[in-house]
């Protein structure tokens, strides 16, 4: 019983790890947003057959203010919390599939922006 409830440990301690590794380099990128500014192109909106990929891409890790910061790493650590770090299912306790879950959700979410530019323009 003891070896199987540090083996859960460590797993969960992985998902964790993989929240605390995202929320890192969100802070960092914030902390460093000035040099990033010249590969985000604030004034357009994030298109992909604009060239505008880089800005989608970088818009994953980037926030515009602490506040925009705060909630939105609140928030991952909650959520992310209650999906990968207490799961009842190990298969969560994983590290990669916590960074490769943000990942996945930023590209459907600026796909999901893409779409909605295209009925946009569609529409006008």
């Amino acid at each position: 019983l003891s070896f199987c409830s540090t083996m859960i440990g460590r797993s969960m301690d992985r998902a964790k790890s993989g929240l605390t590794f995202l929320i890192l380099i969100n802070v960092l990128v914030h902390l460093f947003r000035n040099d990033f500014r010249h590969h985000l192109h604030l004034h357009k909106t994030y298109r992909i057959n604009d060239g505008n990929l880089s800005s989608m891409l970088l818009s994953i890790i980037y926030h515009m203010d602490p506040t925009h910061l705060l909630v939105n790493m609140l928030s991952l650590n909650r959520y992310g919390s209650e999906v990968f770090v207490h799961s009842s299912s190990r298969r969560w306790h994983s590290f990669f599939l916590v960074v490769a879950s943000y990942i996945i959700c930023g590209i459907g979410a600026f796909v999901g922006v893409e779409l909605l530019s295209q009925y946009h323009e569609y529409q006008w």
